[in-house]
């Protein structure tokens, strides 16, 4: 599917279709990001700014270039950009700009190459813009009155003929700003926009899975480039919102998306610039609603992320989200961490106050906290209904109701994690790390934790990066109703007030544990039986002494009912189980595998059965 744009035509250039604001981001604890240019060609009569910052890191302390730069360019050290009109012809080759602030420093190289005018050159530029529609003061709903026109950073632009060949391309800088030069090309062309975020670092593309899993484009009108020429040809991506429903093409949503997936690129970036991102692809459709059955047919039940793809609801006047960025920088989060780091959540239904699993609600409060860094916004709101007009919201930084707070509850982990980020200090709150100490930490102790992810996890991998700040850590976490934290088994907890299981039970060799169902869950899932809720799970460190053949079984001690208990054991960075047991009801399940020595995870679920049971886990070496 295509997307169609007309400029208007005169007989020197295509004239505006819309300008844009930057919008760049910026973070008080991150150093000062350059944007490396592609080597710039200009004529000697314009006016260039070639080089610029792409993602500001604080107020810039010195800025300086070298070689020195020729009549006609100067150095603004208040941004550390280049800019000027030059006035002689010449190469210049290897510009290195370099910009500080408090924090640190770096560099960027941009070549410029200054030329007269001929008749085998043109020039082809312009600005790409789409409308972002904001969510209205109160946090409910989107305010289509106050839509904002902002610039699709990023994007692969391209030049094609009639026949849709490609002739060039490139990407739109953080201004929306494209620049062509090209020569000998006499057929009339135009300009195309992909929805496609594409670096030798990254590919992210939005697509269509209603229409074959196309890739959306806007484009131009075919017109001449003509020879000697300098032209301008803007695009603009329309909401395609007529006021009180949507009567033309809703252009600009797939590079709304687009738009968060950048600022979530450029906040990774802050903490590891080299970063490899594997590529992803993100499916938007008007057509996508909430709806069990054929993706094909926009049938994804919710706005998700499968583990291979994003899914986005845009069913007017049910649920849409392409305008709302929190959903979008939450769902890129669970890829983000699946592809770093690692994630044990077992998904599911869950809703405010719940007490959950505790590797679903880190799972899930970590999409919550890792939205509101990427977006630098703690504001977080899902519109929905006729209109678009209803939904909900929460902020991280403002939100005063604790509904059973604890380790347990996404709620307390999202505040416990956006307050260790950000540099707002409220009660309890001293710390200010930014981003780069957590991508550390996820991609370090927390994806190789031998014990299920979970705020343990996290908070003990923190203390061990921050021995200075053990004391700071404690008091954020207390705010939430969560003694100190001092291992990754959550030693001290009971993981359900009726019972005094202890959070995880360990187990080796010549010896067994007696764990105690905690849960009623029965075969059909019942509301009270959700397998993702706390207790439903009992989790069991294993220590395995040396490698060889063991087998792992779980018996009921007694015998009643028709039971059916399963389980799955893990190790190291992996969340695919080495081992597991899903065999029909019985009173006991067992699994033989060959282990390597080291110590395991182990979760174990038992259907059909109500709390109370008491179950014998062993391990043997055979």
């Amino acid at each position: 599917m295509k997307y169609y744009l007309s400029c208007i035509f005169t007989t020197l250039m295509f004239v505006g279709c819309g300008g844009g604001d930057s919008g760049a981001d910026s973070s008080s604890k991150n150093p000062p990001i350059l944007d490396n240019h592609t080597p710039v060609t200009l004529y000697k009569s314009e006016s260039i700014t070639p080089i610029e910052f792409n993602n500001r890191g604080g107020d810039i302390t010195s800025c300086s270039v070298s070689p020195a730069l020729p009549s006609g360019l100067l150095l603004d050290i208040s941004d550390c950009s280049i800019f000027g009109t030059p006035i002689v012809n010449q190469n210049l080759k290897n510009y290195t700009v370099t910009a500080k602030n408090s924090v640190g420093e770096d560099s960027a190289t941009v070549d410029i190459e200054v030329i007269t005018p001929n008749t085998k050159v043109a020039k082809l530029k312009g600005v790409i813009t789409y409308d972002s529609v904001p969510v209205n003061s109160d946090g409910v709903g989107l305010d289509y009155v106050h839509t904002k026109k902002k610039s699709v950073r990023g994007a692969v632009v391209r030049i094609v003929d009639g026949t849709d060949k490609e002739l060039a391309r490139t990407t739109t800088d953080k201004n929306g700003y494209y620049e062509f030069n090209v020569a000998n090309i006499t057929s009339k062309v135009k300009v195309q926009v992909l929805s496609k975020l594409k670096s030798s670092n990254w590919d992210f593309e939005v697509k269509d899975n209603t229409n074959g899993n196309s890739l959306y484009v806007m484009e131009g009108s075919l017109a001449s480039l003509g020879k000697n020429s300098i032209q301008t040809r803007n695009l603009h991506a329309s909401s395609g919102w007529g006021g009180s429903s949507y009567t033309s093409t809703r252009t600009a949503a797939p590079f709304a998306i687009l738009d968060v997936v950048y600022q979530a690129i450029q906040k990774v970036r802050s903490a590891d610039r080299d970063i490899i991102f594997p590529p992803l692809d993100i499916f938007w459709s008007k057509n996508n609603k909430s709806a069990s059955g054929s993706i094909s047919n926009g049938d994804i039940v919710t706005s998700n992320y499968d583990g291979s793809a994003l899914y986005i609801l845009g069913d007017e006047n049910s649920d849409t989200d392409e305008y709302d960025s929190g959903v979008i920088a939450h769902e890129w989060g669970h890829y983000y961490e699946s592809k770093f780091s690692r994630s044990d959540s077992i998904g599911g239904g869950h809703v405010s106050g719940d007490f959950l699993d505790i590797r679903l609600a880190f799972g899930e409060g970590f999409g919550n906290a890792v939205s509101s860094m990427f977006r630098d916004n703690p504001l977080y709101w899902d519109s929905s209904g006729l209109h678009q007009a209803n939904g909900w919201s929460m902020n991280l930084e403002t939100e005063n109701s604790r509904e059973n707070p604890g380790w347990f509850s996404e709620g307390s982990i999202q505040r416990i994690l956006y307050d260790i980020y950000d540099s707002h200090n409220d009660t309890g709150d001293t710390i200010s790390y930014g981003f780069k100490p957590i991508h550390q930490l996820l991609i370090g102790k927390e994806k190789n934790t031998p014990a299920f992810t979970s705020i343990f996890t996290f908070i003990k991998g923190l203390k061990d990066e921050h021995p200075s700040d053990v004391t700071a850590i404690d008091n954020i976490v207390a705010q939430e109703s969560i003694a100190p934290i001092n291992d990754i088994y959550g030693t001290g907890r009971t993981n359900k007030k009726e019972y005094a299981n202890p959070l995880y039970d360990e187990l080796t060799t010549g010896s067994g544990v007696t764990i105690v169902t905690n849960y009623a869950v029965d075969s059909y899932l019942s509301e009270r039986g959700r397998t993702n809720q706390l207790g439903a799970y009992n989790f069991v460190k294993v220590v395995v002494p040396s490698e060889g053949d063991y087998t792992i079984t779980v018996s009921q001690v007694g015998s009643s009912g028709n039971p059916d208990p399963d389980f799955y054991l893990y190790r190291g960075s992996s969340n695919q189980p080495v081992a597991k047991a899903e065999n029909p009801p019985a009173l006991s399940d067992r699994v033989t595998a060959h282990l390597q020595k080291g110590i395991y995870r182990m979760a174990i679920v038992v259907y059909n059965q109500y709390s109370g049971t008491s179950y014998r886990v062993k391990l043997v070496k055979n």
